[in-house]
């Protein structure tokens, strides 16, 4: 490459990374001979070089142009291209069919020079501007027959309308690629979302109640079951209780007829006991004391002691009876017959008796007694014969 001892009519600080909107780097005019030594320059820059006829001539790297090239050629000026590929991002608004609404329209592009001599001689020195123009130009007459709320098919319409119209930046050597995305202005936005709050504050209540009138029914139909059971429960219960009360009772009867039976036994017990005490205790004294000694055989020595003593008093008893008739003037002698011969008799039987409440054989009366004769009337004295009797009993009373 020559050595360019001119200064450069156009030159940018640019780098590798730096955001370039005109690719052209440098823009040098050239004399005939300037050609006098090769000088390095960047690898991925092309050189389009003009000449005096008008014509573009494009050496891309690392092509460059001879020394006897640049002579017969005659170049009179020479541009430094860059060739890297630079990303762009852009937004602005589009109209739809209300003027009042805008449609936000993001784009995305990555340009890069692909014929050097057609970019240097179209003298294009704003890229976006020049891309985002043409991609103006085809979606402004698109979304003008959209409403704001149609957006997707805005959008949709859009990138067909810029796909018809042949690739961005062909008629300036560029090659690129691109993407847009269409949305509604911010006020819009804002009021959609409100509106989604809304609709989904709703369809949350909506949903809320449906499943709360569910989880309502889930929690009735529970609770009928556990009535169910609970009613079921309780009349298993007061059956078991009724059955259990008439079996309580059935026992309680059953009990009350054995005691009665029981009672009667009892009743009939007793009755036998009395009657068998009555009879024995009405045969005399030996017989009671007989009865206890069988029923306590220990106590021999204290019936035997009991008789002799019940013996001793009666007979002293008795003999104070006869006593007091036979030397008493208590009464008319007609009167004392009756009463002195039953003292008599008392006497002879005191002297026949061995044991008390032993019977002997009757005793005919003595010769020379005279026949007894009746009263003329019941006379005092009987009682007193009568209540002679009463200490013979005495011994009966002793055993129990």
């Amino acid at each position: 490459m020559a050595d360019f001892r001119r200064m450069p009519e156009w030159e940018q600080a640019a780098d590798r990374h730096t955001e370039l909107i005109d690719p052209v780097i440098t823009v040098r005019q050239l004399s005939r001979f300037e050609f006098t030594r090769k000088v390095q320059t960047r690898i991925d820059h092309a050189l389009v070089f003009s000449t005096a006829k008008g014509s573009y001539d494009t050496f891309l790297p690392p092509m460059r142009p001879t020394r006897a090239e640049s002579a017969s050629k005659r170049y009179s000026a020479v541009y430094e291209v860059d060739m890297g590929i630079h990303p762009v991002q852009a937004e602005f608004s589009l109209p739809s069919d209300n003027d009042a609404f805008l449609f936000a329209v993001l784009v995305d592009l990555s340009w890069q020079v692909a014929d050097p001599a057609r970019f240097v001689a179209g003298g294009h020195r704003d890229v976006p501007r020049l891309l985002l123009g043409e991609l103006e130009q085809a979606a402004r007459p698109v979304t003008r027959r959209h409403s704001i709320a149609e957006s997707a098919a805005a959008e949709q319409a859009v990138l067909a309308a810029v796909a018809g119209q042949g690739p961005l930046g062909a008629a300036a050597g560029l090659a690129v690629s691109w993407t847009v995305r269409l949305r509604r202005d911010q006020e819009n936005i804002d009021h959609q979302l409100r509106l989604q709050a809304i609709n989904h504050s709703a369809t949350e209540r909506m949903l809320t109640e449906r499943r709360g009138m569910e989880i309502d029914e889930v929690l009735d139909q529970r609770a009928r079951r556990q009535d169910e059971l609970t009613v079921a429960r309780a009349l298993e219960y007061g059956r078991q209780q009724q059955e259990l009360t008439l079996e309580q009772e059935r026992w309680r009867h059953d009990q009350a007829m054995l005691h009665s039976e029981h009672q009667l036994e009892l009743q009939r017990y007793e009755a036998e006991k009395i009657d068998f005490y009555q009879h024995h205790l009405q045969q005399g004294g030996v017989r009671a004391w007989a009865l206890h000694l069988a029923q306590h055989p220990e106590d021999t020595a204290l019936v035997m002691n009991s008789m002799r003593e019940d013996q001793l008093r009666l007979i002293q008893a008795q003999t104070d009876l006869v006593s007091r008739l036979l030397g008493g003037d208590l009464a008319e002698d007609y009167e004392l017959e009756g009463p002195k011969r039953l003292a008599l008799d008392k006497v002879f039987e005191i002297l026949n008796q061995r044991l008390p409440g032993v019977r002997h054989a009757a005793t005919p009366p003595m010769p020379d007694q005279p026949p007894r004769m009746a009263p003329a009337a019941p006379a005092e004295p009987a009682p007193e014969a009568v209540t002679a009797t009463p200490p013979a009993a005495t011994p009966q009373e002793a055993p129990p």
